[in-house]
């Protein structure tokens, strides 16, 4: 098993189920989460080594779970991911305070992989 934990969250189950799929494929080890409440309480127990959260979910968006995640883990790796365009005022924000960067939705794997080594 891999030593690498990615907390993989997005309100859509068939991409979340797909792309859990595709990265326990690579052999990394994947917790789910499918709103960012779920996330930031997930974060807490786990601890991740990097964490794939979409924007746009019910309960708590993306921008504020990352923002309660990297006030109190301002290491944490965490990036976006999107099917829709962006807040650029947002996003601009998010980067200063650490996000790690933004997937553009669909991903291949080979882009996920490669996100996921540079880390």
């Amino acid at each position: 098993m891999s030593e690498t934990t990615i907390l993989l969250v997005d309100d859509d189950f068939q991409l979340l189920e797909s792309t859990e799929y595709m990265l326990g494929y690579e052999d990394y080890n994947v917790i789910t989460a499918k709103n960012g409440e779920e996330a930031v309480t997930k974060y807490e127990e786990v601890k991740p080594s990097l964490t794939l959260m979409d924007i746009k979910m019910p309960v708590l968006n993306g921008y504020d779970a990352f923002t309660r995640i990297i006030k109190k883990h301002p290491k944490a790796h965490v990036v976006f991911t999107s099917a829709y365009a962006i807040d650029d005022k947002q996003f601009k924000y998010a980067k200063k305070m650490g996000l790690k960067g933004l997937l553009i939705k669909p991903f291949e794997l080979e882009e996920l992989s490669k996100l996921v080594d540079s880390l």
